[in-house]
């Protein structure tokens, strides 16, 4: 069978991985550090996974935690007001649940499952250097390393479908345990300066709460850069969260961090990259997940993105049959994801700006219109709807007319 090589152990590159050795493909995934390392290490992202997501690690097998992590039932939505209550509130069941599984305990778990199935897994960094060597071995090298600066050149940035040159959030996310008063799900507050999340998780503690705040770049969220430790952490989300979602202010009184290493600080740029890299030799390589297409995590799309990603690489891989992996089987692969991943990006971008006045109106009328409420939350779960939607202004405002309160 067919030798396809994987330079990343991440949502993208194992759930590919374990697709293709289940269909008999010969894999071999590269991964930075071990299964147990991974585990023993600090918090990689935090994440909600979707019905759509989920359904495909059902499909393959590997939903290892479905008894374990709690579910994602309800998305709650608040608005900052000028006084201590949310100017918009409402909340809304989903018709399937979510989930967040900590991506320690996932990549972990996945990592052992591919090395059940007989997939080779190569710790060692694969840096661009080191790409050529490895392409040699195999018919296919996908590049699925996650983001950041070190594949610039190889996977160019695509002007056409990349939105922001900066980043636009500065991300702190951290676990805590404890009584938290909230609803058994995803929690969402929006204000001038930034948003929040608050999401139920299963991490390598057991059940937890990951709350993240993404604040516009030079606002007064925008204060992580001097937090050195994760009791530093807790004091400045306890002081977000009197400042800005006043009507949350009491959320941490008795909750505790979880541990020193389960927090994050960064700032993303979101990104397209050009999904085909030429190395000096000459050779093609694909970008996956992260590598391709980088989105800020207020949306919610990376991890579910990435289940999309690996179920149309895969896709394309067994159309394809034993016919070579050329250049053009390459660009014909990452179409077949974006189209997908189009209206998710639209999606999430629009997010980081300023809400217009049609999508203002639109949340508003969901405090009213069960109906709207869930259409916009069902958005985070499968965005295809988003573009001729809450994406144009006009037909935003001739479906709030529909409802009869606009």
């Amino acid at each position: 069978m067919r030798r396809i090589g994987i330079v990343g152990a991440g949502q993208a590159g194992l759930v590919l991985g374990i697709g293709l050795r289940q269909l008999g493909y010969d894999v071999t995934v590269f991964a930075e550090r071990s299964a147990q390392d991974v585990r023993a290490g600090r918090l990689i992202s935090n994440q909600c996974l979707f019905a759509p997501a989920l359904e495909r690690e059902r499909e393959l097998g590997i939903n290892f935690w479905d008894a374990d992590a709690p579910p994602v039932r309800e998305v709650a939505f608040a608005a900052a007001g000028e006084g201590a209550e949310p100017a918009i509130a409402w909340r809304v069941g989903l018709d399937r649940p979510a989930q967040s599984v900590d991506q320690r305990v996932k990549v972990s778990d996945w990592m052992g499952e591919f090395d059940r199935l007989g997939g080779e897994l190569r710790i060692r960094r694969v840096g661009p250097d080191e790409l050529d060597e490895c392409a040699r071995e195999f018919e296919l090298l996908v590049v699925a390393a996650g983001r950041g600066p070190q594949f610039d050149s190889l996977f160019p940035r695509d002007d056409e479908r990349s939105t922001y040159r900066e980043p636009q959030r500065a991300i702190g996310i951290f676990y805590v345990a404890g009584k938290i008063d909230a609803v058994p799900g995803l929690t969402f507050g929006m204000s001038h300066v930034g948003e929040f999340f608050l999401l139920p998780v299963l991490s390598v503690h057991g059940s937890v709460h990951g709350l993240g705040f993404f604040g516009v770049p030079g606002g007064p969220m925008d204060v992580w850069d001097g937090v050195a430790d994760v009791e530093q952490h807790y004091e400045t989300a306890r002081k977000l969260l009197r400042a800005h979602y006043p009507w949350q202010a009491a959320l941490l009184d008795e909750a505790r961090p979880v541990a020193s290493a389960d927090l994050l600080h960064g700032r993303i740029t979101p990104v397209v990259r050009r999904p085909v890299g030429t190395l000096p030799s000459g050779r093609k390589v694909l970008a996956m997940g992260d590598t391709a297409v980088t989105n800020d995590p207020i949306g919610g799309q990376g991890a579910n993105m990435a289940a999309r990603a690996a179920r149309a690489y895969q896709e394309a891989i067994v159309e394809r049959g034993d016919r070579p992996f050329d250049e053009e089987f390459m660009h014909d692969a990452f179409a077949r994801y974006w189209q997908h991943a189009r209206p998710a990006t639209r999606f999430n971008n629009d997010l980081l700006a300023p809400p217009p006045e049609h999508v203002l109106a639109t949340l508003d009328t969901a405090q009213h219109v069960p109906e709207v409420a869930h259409r916009f939350a069902h958005l985070f779960e499968n965005p295809a709807d988003y573009e001729g939607w809450l994406g144009d202004p006009e037909a935003a405002m001739q479906y709030l007319r529909a409802t009869g309160l606009r």
